[in-house]
């Protein structure tokens, strides 16, 4: 659209809300019935069988705002192209598990139509180490495609509690809702004010809402993929060509939280010997949880965190214009601190445990005050670790051990009055 107003955003983003909410009411029975659920195992802790349509509903609602609200240009085109093949890809490995080739190979066709038909391409660095301009020439198609296979990657790296994929996702496509609407990105605009509200329609069917038993809908392979590819577009097409909005170094900061804990964990399981793509439990909101956090401290600490990021490399661009190689080496010790955090996680787990306990063993000791629950973690559930619980712990006998030992009696009996009269004696 080239004449794309507010009035009209506003429209397109009331309709995107409605439309997600009745795409996953009406996909939930659906996918009881073939099968299109997340069990409960041992690596996935919620309660009984959760629909896999959060990606699905949020790819309907893209397709009926670019199809049926008129707004049908190439990009937009091609934007829905490449969407669909990343939505139909993660589809197909919510339902039988594809192996890490096929997905790869669907990533790089989705990224090439992105390249090739939306014409949106990393052709510049920016000035990101401070002696010029990096132009990538005929670099620019290949690093494009490394950058974006990373980007969907790491969105599906994060998806591991209820609300934190959807939540940053969210996060990001706001700030460049904003960001379009101050510079007048009437292209970019548009594609935000589809997928801000659809993934707030998201969240509100999967946020750990007081009072619900569970999520009525999971995001699946297909939703973190599709939130990975279509930030991806958005940061390029944002930081790209003569109508840029923000530098390159700029998106570091704007999608930091999926970077830092996806190339850390990708760190370490390289150096145990690992696959980089082999499922575990150490991301960051895994050590959180192990450290005491319940998931809505994990969801504030995680959100906020990228928040204040994003909003740190957003001011230090557009409001005090700091130069770009700057940014760059600040991101660069910034990931330095977090990856050598995430290396000695399980050791500051245990130095937190103890804190905890020692505080609790203190309380204890002063009978005086009236016994609190208050942790000395801050946001961590009020859960009580006691050491010392005022149960016998002396050895209990058991009732074999106490048939023997009546058995010993008599013969022990006959020693005592042998020894007594031999005293006697």
């Amino acid at each position: 659209m080239d004449n794309f107003e507010l009035s009209n955003a506003a429209v397109i983003a009331s309709d995107s809300f409605f439309i997600a909410v009745a795409a996953i009411m009406l996909a939930r029975p659906v996918a009881f019935k073939i099968g299109l659920t997340d069990k409960p195992s041992s690596r996935k802790k919620h309660q009984g069988e959760i629909p896999l349509i959060g990606g699905l509903a949020i790819f309907f609602c893209i397709a009926y705002i670019i199809l049926i609200h008129n707004v049908i240009n190439p990009v937009n085109i091609a934007f829905l192209a490449a969407v669909a093949i990343i939505v139909v890809t993660g589809v197909i490995d919510d339902f039988k598990g594809l192996s890490v080739k096929p997905r790869i190979v669907a990533e790089i066709v989705a990224t090439l139509i992105m390249i090739r038909w939306g014409g949106v391409e990393i052709t510049s660095l920016g000035d990101l180490f401070g002696f010029g301009e990096i132009q990538l020439g005929y670099f620019s198609t290949l690093f494009t495609v490394f950058a974006v296979v990373g980007g969907i990657n790491a969105f599906n790296m994060i998806d591991g509690i209820d609300g934190l994929a959807g939540g940053i996702s969210f996060t990001i496509y706001f700030l460049l809702s904003l960001l379009c609407i101050i510079y007048e990105s009437s292209e970019s605009l548009q594609l935000c004010f589809i997928l801000t509200p659809a993934t707030a329609a998201f969240l509100l069917c999967n946020f750990p809402i007081q009072g619900r038993a569970k999520a009525l809908t999971f995001l699946g392979d297909a939703g973190s993929m599709l939130f990975g590819f279509t930030i991806c577009w958005l940061v390029i097409s944002a930081s790209q060509g003569d109508h840029k909005i923000i530098s390159p170094a700029t998106v570091l900061w704007l999608i930091a939280a999926p970077i830092l804990d996806s190339f850390s964990i990708i760190i370490r399981r390289i150096r145990k010997g690992r696959s980089p793509f082999a499922p575990d439990r150490e991301h960051f909101h895994h050590i959180l949880q192990v450290a005491g956090f319940g998931k809505y401290s994990i969801l504030f600490i995680l959100l906020a965190f990228t928040a204040s990021l994003a909003i740190m490399g957003l001011t230090a661009d557009i409001l005090f214009n700091i130069p770009e190689s700057l940014m760059f080496y600040l991101f660069i010790i910034v990931f330095a601190l977090y990856n050598w955090g995430m290396s000695h996680a399980w050791t500051l787990v245990k130095v937190a445990r103890y804190l905890r306990e020692d505080t609790i063993d203190r309380r204890k000791s002063n009978s005086d005050r009236r016994r609190t629950d208050i942790s000395p973690l801050p946001f961590a559930d009020r859960r009580i670790s006691e050491r010392r619980s005022g149960i016998d712990r002396r050895h209990q006998a058991t009732r074999k051990e106490e048939n023997n030992f009546q058995k010993v009696i008599p013969a022990l009996k006959s020693i005592g009055k042998l020894l007594k009269l031999k005293m006697l004696d």
